[in-house]
C-alpha cells in the first residue's frame, strides 16, 4: 500500500503560460520596484540628495545665467536682498568691516575733487593779483610740478610732521604712535597725550552736539596743529607745524585703510593688549618718512 504512488495535481496550462511570458516582465518590475523604493530614501534623507544633485546644480545655474541673464536677474533678486538684509542684521560688524575701506576709498576721491576746485579758486586769485615776482616763482613751481598755492602756502609756513598717535576710538586707550625725532615722547608721556587727546576730541564733540555734525578733525595749540581722521575703531591724530597740503589728509586716510585692512579683528575688541597687534607702529613710522620726503622736495623746491 506504502508503494502506490500519489497522484499528480494536473498543472494549469493557462498559470504556466503566464509564468513563461511574463518572467521578464516580472524582474523588470522588481527592479523598477527596488529603484523607486532606493530613490524615494534618497529624497528622504536630506545629505545623500545634496551629494546627488551637488554635481549638476552648479552646471544648471551657469547655463541658466548664460542663456537668461535678466531673467535670472528678475528671479534672484528679492532672494539676494533678502539674503544681505540678513547678513547685515546677524553679522553687522562684519559687512561693515568689508565695506569700511571700499567707502574710505570713496570719500578719500570726492574729498580730493573737492581740494581740487578749492585750488583752482586760490589759483584764479592769484592769477587776477600776480607781480611779476609771483609770476616767477608760480612758473618756477610750475615746473618743478608743484602747484603754486600750494608753493604759496608752503613757502610761508613750512609743513614738518612731528608726531603721529593711534588710539582706540571707545576707550581712548594709545595703541601706538611715531615720532620724527629720537626727542620724543616717552612711553608713559606718550599714554598721557593719547588720553588728553581723547578727553579734548569728546568734550568739544559733546559740547557742540548740537550745532556741529560730524566729528572734530583738527585742533591748534601754539605753533602746532593736530590733525585727527576717525576710523572704524581707532582714530589718527598727527602733530604738525605749518601749512598742510593734500598730501597728509590723503596719507592719514589711506594709512587708515591699511591699518583697518590688516587688524580690524583685533582692534575690534581692542583692551589695552598690544600682543595680537605685532606690527602695527610701522606704518605710523612709514607716514613719518613719507612726509618728511615730501617736505624735502617742497624745500628742495624752493
Amino acid at each position: 500500500m506504502n508503494n502506490l504512488k500519489q497522484p499528480e495535481m494536473p498543472v494549469d496550462p493557462l498559470a504556466q503560460l503566464k509564468s513563461i511570458l511574463l518572467t521578464e516582465d516580472q524582474q523588470r518590475i522588481a527592479e523598477l520596484e527596488a529603484a523607486l523604493a532606493e530613490l524615494k530614501a534618497q529624497l528622504s534623507h536630506k545629505a545623500q540628495l545634496i551629494a546627488t544633485l551637488e554635481p549638476v546644480i552648479g552646471e544648471v545655474l551657469e547655463k541658466k545665467i548664460g542663456d537668461s541673464k535678466d531673467e535670472m536677474a528678475r528671479s534672484l533678486a528679492p532672494v539676494m536682498g533678502a539674503a544681505i538684509k540678513r547678513q547685515i542684521k546677524d553679522a553687522r560688524e562684519d559687512v561693515i568691516d568689508a565695506l569700511y575701506p571700499i567707502v574710505g576709498r570713496m570719500v578719500a576721491k570726492a574729498v580730493a575733487e573737492a581740494m581740487k576746485k578749492i585750488i583752482a579758486n586760490i589759483n584764479a586769485n592769484l592769477n587776477r593779483t600776480f607781480k611779476f615776482s609771483r609770476w616767477f616763482r608760480q612758473q618756477k613751481a610750475r615746473l618743478q610740478g608743484i602747484d603754486p598755492a600750494e608753493k604759496v602756502l608752503a613757502d610761508a609756513f613750512p609743513f614738518q610732521l612731528q608726531r603721529v598717535f593711534l588710539i582706540a576710538r571707545d576707550s581712548g586707550l594709545l595703541i601706538s604712535y611715531a615720532g620724527a625725532s629720537q626727542s620724543g615722547p616717552e612711553h608713559d608721556e606718550a599714554h598721557i597725550i593719547g588720553g588728553m587727546l581723547t578727553a579734548i576730541k569728546s568734550f568739544m564733540e559733546t559740547s557742540f552736539a548740537g550745532s556741529r555734525e560730524g566729528d572734530l578733525n583738527e585742533i591748534e595749540h601754539s605753533e602746532f596743529t593736530i590733525r585727527i581722521n576717525s576710523g572704524r575703531y581707532t582714530y589718527l591724530a598727527a602733530v604738525f607745524s605749518g601749512v598742510a597740503g593734500n598730501e597728509l589728509d590723503e596719507e592719514l586716510r589711506n594709512l587708515h585703510i591699511r591699518i583697518h585692512e590688516r587688524f580690524h579683528r583685533q582692534l575690534r575688541s581692542y583692551d589695552g593688549d598690544n600682543s595680537r597687534l605685532q606690527g602695527i607702529e610701522q606704518p605710523l613710522r612709514e607716514i613719518i618718512r613719507t612726509t618728511q620726503h615730501i617736505d624735502h622736495e617742497h624745500t628742495a623746491a624752493s
